[in-house]
């Protein structure tokens, strides 16, 4: 069958799914016959997207996406956290050193790191995925009643693929790794210090990501913006994973505009003293947008897969659903689900958008419920 292109219905110069919308209308019958072939390659792409979590495993070629650079990247932090306290060995020369039998503070400093990716394979199956991703995220739009943000969704073949001046860069890759190089300061109580430096690499656990940075500008003043590229990989053994993750970061970016609003607020308001608290607070925040888009995912993806029966191959149950991991940032998913669900997804993203806080205290009598 021949596929559609990847933008563009050259016969109408719409979209794929906007001819799909107008040819629903009931149109002319040249309309109806390009919406017949638009939905059975939108088919055909989906049941090519359901043998993605059956692939092989790859480790390489592991290509550069982003070199170096100061990067308080939480996935990176908790990583060498972890490595650090089984080093028994390690923790005991410190200690001696800061003349410290108690326990002694660890503090992650400078770090930096650089992005690496193994590109998609290709197979059939990255194209068709790139083109879900593209119909997914233009159905997101439609149904938030909002304006497309993407510059592009690619899937990046080579070192360093362009970051978009203007607009969100999404990049589609096999999976993404992560080199790491940092400062780690010991502290005793006596306020004794010692200074070790970490480096490594690790592949991420995070499928996908919008990453919100903070920055310390002065005494009490602190910068606050989102990162113009976002990265999703297809590593998943899971088809809803799969399938939910275009459509997950795209309400980030969406819903982003008013959680960030309401973190500008309380910067300003009640000014942290240090930068590590100043992220923590903003954590809190992103767990409370974690949990409304954790609903809306829900129902937006289930909206979109009934009318192309999805469940035919792989989308059929409650069993499909992964289990949702066991993350602080995800610490109010449950609650957004049930809230989301009793508000109904129109007025849940309504209500976000217009006041976080009200949302949140929604939220919150839901954990106490």
């Amino acid at each position: 069958m021949k596929r559609l292109s990847t933008d563009m219905m050259t016969t109408a110069g719409i979209s794929r799914r906007r001819l799909l919308a107008t040819g629903m209308l009931g149109l002319a019958g040249w309309v109806l016959a390009s919406m017949d072939k638009a939905g059975a390659a939108l088919r055909e792409d989906l049941e090519l997207v359901s043998h993605i979590p059956g692939l092989a495993e790859r480790d390489g070629p592991l290509l550069v996406l982003r070199d170096f650079k100061s990067d308080p990247d939480a996935e990176i932090e908790q990583h060498i956290r972890s490595q650090l306290n089984q080093r028994k060995g390690l923790l005991l020369q410190l200690r001696e050193k800061l003349g410290c039998e108690n326990q002694v503070t660890l503090s992650v400093e400078k770090l930096q790191v650089r992005l690496m990716f193994v590109p998609q394979a290709p197979n059939g199956h990255a194209e068709a995925y790139e083109r879900y991703c593209r119909d997914v995220t233009d159905f997101v739009f439609e149904s938030a009643r909002a304006d497309n943000f993407y510059a592009a969704i690619t899937s990046p073949k080579q070192s360093r693929p362009a970051i978009a001046d203007s607009g969100i860069s999404a990049f589609l890759v096999h999976r993404l790794a992560k080199a790491y190089r940092a400062v780690c300061r010991f502290r005793a109580e006596s306020g004794r210090d010692v200074r070790y430096h970490v480096d490594g690499a690790i592949f991420s656990n995070h499928l996908g990501a919008v990453d919100l940075d903070i920055q310390w500008l002065a005494a009490g003043q602190f910068g606050l913006k989102r990162r113009p590229f976002t990265i999703w990989q297809t590593d998943t053994e899971n088809f809803y994973t799969l399938l939910s993750v275009p459509v997950e970061e795209t309400l980030h970016y969406l819903l982003g505009k008013a959680t960030d609003r309401e973190i500008a607020s309380s910067l300003k308001d009640d000014p942290p003293r240090t930068a590590r608290a100043a992220r923590e607070m903003a954590q809190e925040w992103m767990a409370v947008e974690e949990s409304v888009v954790g609903g809306l995912v829900d129902h937006i993806l289930r909206k979109y897969c009934k009318p192309h029966h999805v469940n035919s191959f792989g989308f059929a149950s409650e069993a499909t659903i992964p289990v949702v991991p066991s993350l602080s940032q995800y610490r109010y998913r449950r609650q957004g689900l049930r809230l989301v669900h009793h508000l109904g997804m129109e007025t849940a993203l309504a209500l976000y958008l217009d006041s976080p806080a009200e949302y949140r205290n929604q939220l919150l009598r839901q954990r106490d419920a």
